[in-house]
């Protein structure tokens, strides 16, 4: 075995979703790779499916760091001896790494958040950016906005390489299927479908999503709105729901493995979140199939839909826009028409499984071949 990729989701969400997708597009490293993860995540039934060999880890269940975690990650390198160990996230597992002295450590980021206070010290930004560069000789990045993370952390921005998330895309399926889906939904023909795939998480600003849904239900009838994927905060969006008198408006699908019958019925597809957010998998899926995308400006979104392009861009928890600028696609056609092709071309020239897995492992071939990185890199006070 060649390659552990350590990763620490105990649910499937989007880190899940870009190994079990790059680990599908290459069976040669499909055969050569150990994926580490905690007892009973839901990734391993997709892993093992593709015959991903596997190992759970008793510790580091949804979080990047526990002690205890350590000696079992140690035991398991010393077992494997691989060349590389990719950890996403997961700082036990990097921490094992490099007590093991692996050759190549990557850490692949799939997050940004808000600056934090201490950033603007910058002997804090050194001690951080320090530790981050001795655990891992290469740090992936799979959004720019993520890049500028690591590097407000302080870690130098030659140290990062950006490899955006990509998707195998999903099948466009025909008419009759998208009325027979409609009507199992008891959602019209005639009605414009605004969906949200993602985890319900307070951060990923479901909240927005039913305060614009009002706004544009008092405006007409036409709307629906799916609500796809599950999470802690299920109950309160559906109380919400109820108060703004939402309920024959919005349908809660639920968590499902697979989104094709959902984008495929839906007409404009949205992201609304204000707390990570790098480049959204769902929003690659949708232009896989031409749909228009309306995004907060926050994160990543910025980089994955260009406004007017592919969709439209809105002030990050501004309701106003997000109803009125929805409301625009649905109203004009020739411009719903134009980003939806414009849409198509995004996921083919960038977003896809493919570009994304030859980038990955072209990285680790450098890495390899490089075996260490030059330790003198110096930090500037910026």
């Amino acid at each position: 075995m060649e390659i552990i990729e350590a990763i620490s989701d105990t649910n499937i969400g989007g880190a899940g979703l870009l190994l079990v997708t790059r680990l599908k597009a290459d069976e040669n490293m499909r055969k050569k790779t150990l994926v580490a993860l905690p007892a009973g995540s839901a990734l391993l039934p997709r892993l093992r499916q593709l015959g991903v060999e596997t190992a759970e880890i008793k510790g580091c269940a949804d979080r990047s760091f526990d002690l205890s975690a350590i000696p079992e990650y140690i035991k398991l390198i010393r077992r494997v001896r691989p060349h590389i160990v990719n950890c996403h996230g997961c700082l036990s597992c990097r921490i094992a790494a490099l007590l093991c002295r692996v050759p190549v450590r990557v850490y692949t980021r799939h997050c940004c958040f808000p600056q934090k206070r201490w950033q603007d010290f910058w002997i804090l930004r050194f001690a951080a950016g320090r530790l981050q560069t001795l655990l891992s000789n290469g740090i992936i990045a799979v959004a720019e906005a993520a890049r500028e993370d690591l590097v407000a952390m302080g870690v130098p921005k030659g140290r990062v390489r950006v490899i955006i998330n990509g998707v195998t895309g999903i099948p466009l399926l025909d008419e009759n299927k998208k009325a027979e889906i409609r009507r199992r939904l008891s959602i019209s023909d005639e009605a414009v479908v605004v969906s949200i795939f993602a985890r319900l998480e307070e951060y990923k600003g479901h909240n927005d999503l039913l305060y614009a849904a009002r706004k544009l239900s008092d405006r007409s009838d036409k709307y629906r709105f799916l609500i796809v994927g599950n999470g802690r905060y299920e109950n309160k969006l559906k109380e919400l729901c109820s108060k703004l008198r939402l309920d024959d408006r919005v349908i809660f699908i639920g968590f499902t493995p697979d989104v094709t019958e959902y984008m495929n019925i839906t007409d404009i597809n949205v992201n609304c979140s204000h707390g990570t957010e790098t480049s959204s998998l769902a929003l690659s899926e949708g232009m896989s199939i031409g749909l228009p995308s309306v995004v907060s400006d926050y994160g990543g979104n910025i980089y994955m839909v260009r406004n007017g392009v592919n969709g439209f861009v809105y002030p990050t928890y501004d309701t106003e826009a997000l109803a009125d600028l929805i409301e625009l696609i649905a109203e004009a056609k020739a411009l719903r028409e134009r980003l939806s092709e414009n849409a198509r071309l995004r996921f083919e020239q960038e977003l896809n499984a493919k570009k994304m897995t030859e980038e990955t492992y072209n990285y680790y071939t450098a890495l390899r071949s490089l075996k260490s990185f030059d330790p003198s890199e110096s930090f500037q006070r910026s």
